[in-house]
């Protein structure tokens, strides 16, 4: 089994490695010790919190295997059918959880190009884990690269729109609208954000999103004081 593994001890607190520091960020490492299984092109497939004694990890690499053989199928299928909408969504999905957006891109267009009525049920998910994933690149960007955060930033709100307006019924929704006002507030758009937020608490049928919107109202509305 440990043949498949190449093992790396990474010190995020070793000043002469930044690069360190930076694979913490990458893979929101919170908790140490923290166990992050990569794919070669370091796309994270899997993360353990925490020790673990021998017996309880071992199941722990079997499932990183699993999932990473999986992938490589599914690879595999699309290079012999490289338009099959299904497989391309799946795939794209598959390298956003890995935090690789770049190499869901193309793999998203094609999904969204041969499947423009939502056959495979997997477009509100994608448009959602994209805007998602361009979210969280929006604080980061906003000190050292304001242009990138704009750009960031207006294909977040598109895609949560996408999902909000196109896929009404879609259980992402409201999900997309919650996290669609906190990108507006991270943005420092605060009535945008007030305005998506109370709507979706007046709407939402789902008594935790509800509960977080109301809280993020408030911490909208006390930042939106403070300005």
């Amino acid at each position: 089994m440990s043949k498949g593994f190449i093992p790396i001890k990474v010190n995020p607190e070793d000043k002469e490695h930044p690069e360190n520091m930076e694979a913490v960020r990458r893979y929101q490492v919170t908790g140490y010790p923290t166990i992050v299984f990569t794919s070669s092109d370091g796309g994270m497939i899997s993360k353990q919190v925490g020790f673990a004694y021998p017996n309880d990890f071992a199941p722990v690499i079997e499932t990183v295997l699993e999932k990473e053989q999986a992938f490589v199928e599914q690879l595999t299928k699309l290079e012999r059918t490289p338009d099959d909408a299904k497989l391309n969504a799946q795939v794209a999905l598959t390298y956003l959880e890995r935090t690789q957006l770049q190499k869901a891109l193309p793999f998203s267009k094609k999904a969204f190009e041969h499947d423009p009525k939502n056959k495979t049920g997997l477009l509100p998910n994608l448009h959602n884990q994209l805007a998602v994933t361009y979210a969280t690149k929006v604080e980061a960007a906003m000190v050292g690269a304001p242009e990138e955060a704009e750009m960031y930033f207006e294909k977040a709100v598109s895609h949560f729109r996408t999902v909000i307006d196109k896929y009404p019924k879609s259980d992402v929704k409201d999900p997309a609208q919650y996290y669609l006002g906190v990108t507006y507030a991270i943005k420092g758009e605060f009535d945008d954000a007030i305005a998506v937020l109370e709507k979706l608490i007046h709407h939402t049928g789902d008594a935790n999103i509800k509960q977080n919107a109301e809280a993020m109202l408030e911490r909208v509305k006390d930042l939106a004081s403070s300005n």
